[in-house]
């Protein structure tokens, strides 16, 4: 078939990216990507709702999308806990009435770090391991699970989850020192499994519609001190950090029917990073 536009038509291969009429959850909607998520979905015509304990910055992002003609909606949600999801699960369908996107954002970060998230692997509290791998990767999990039901009821659905660069590759602990910056351990094995859980939900509800893929960001910038962003440029291919809009194209290709016969996919957006 032809891939044109006549007559103001949206050519056959830019249809494949819309997602008009879909709706979309995003846990960690008060986070550094949450809002290049909804504006990559939103701008493709979904609607959007933003998940996460802190209620209030999502709601200011809401806000800043409805402004802009976009239907979006603010929920509060602890991803570690079941019963949190079934009730966003709820109030999606009781304002929405379908889901067809999931993309699991929530994590702990250098953003919003637990107590003792500096510690090195001697001295990491067991308290802050758990806390990690409970909305890392536990919170991951009860994400695919409650809403992964529902879209295979459905027939159709498409799970992204956020994993990282720590997933795929150990850090170079040599990079961190006097940046302030620090990566626990408990952050990259709970990413690493979140790839895992990805390829293992691919396999096993590959026959059910549901696609289940995930992408790995490498090195987000987000006003990082010049002496951890020197050496960050001095170990990547291409010189520099990701601007927050440059993962915007990995997750509508993921979210739409673009990567219709894509499952099980790590799509590594790190500027060459792994390649070295």
């Amino acid at each position: 078939m032809a891939d044109v536009t006549h007559n103001g038509q949206r050519s056959d291969t830019e249809a494949l990216f819309r997602l008009d009429g879909r709706v979309a959850i995003v846990t960690g909607g008060s986070g550094l990507l949450a809002e290049q998520h909804a504006l990559a979905l939103t701008d493709a015509g979904a609607s959007v709702v933003l998940a996460d304990l802190r209620i209030e910055r999502s709601q200011t992002l809401v806000a800043r999308l409805e402004a802009g003609g976009r239907r979006a909606l603010a929920c509060e949600c602890d991803v570690s806990q079941p019963d949190s999801w079934q009730r966003l699960l709820a109030r999606t369908l009781e304002t929405f009435g379908r889901i067809d996107v999931l993309v699991n954002n929530a994590a702990w970060t250098m953003q919003t770090p637990t107590a003792s998230y500096a510690a090195g692997v001697a001295d990491f509290p067991l308290e802050d391991w758990q806390k990690i791998l409970d909305v890392n990767l536990t919170g991951t999990f009860l994400g695919c699970q409650t809403i992964g039901r529902h879209l295979i009821a459905q027939g159709s659905g498409a799970i992204i989850n956020i994993a990282s660069l720590y997933g795929v590759v150990s850090p170079n602990h040599r990079m961190y020192p006097g940046t302030g910056i620090h990566q626990p351990v408990a952050y990259g094995v709970s990413k690493g499994a979140v790839i895992n859980l990805t390829r293992f939900l691919a396999t096993a509800w590959g026959d059910t519609g549901v696609r289940v893929n995930c992408i790995t960001p490498g090195g987000v910038e987000n006003q990082h001190q010049p002496l951890f962003r020197e050496r960050f440029a001095q170990l990547n291919p291409m010189g520099r950090m990701a601007q927050p809009d440059e993962l915007r194209g990995a997750l509508l290709y993921l979210a739409s029917a673009a990567s219709q016969y894509c499952t099980g996919h790590n799509l590594v957006v790190d500027g060459g990073w792994t390649v070295w």
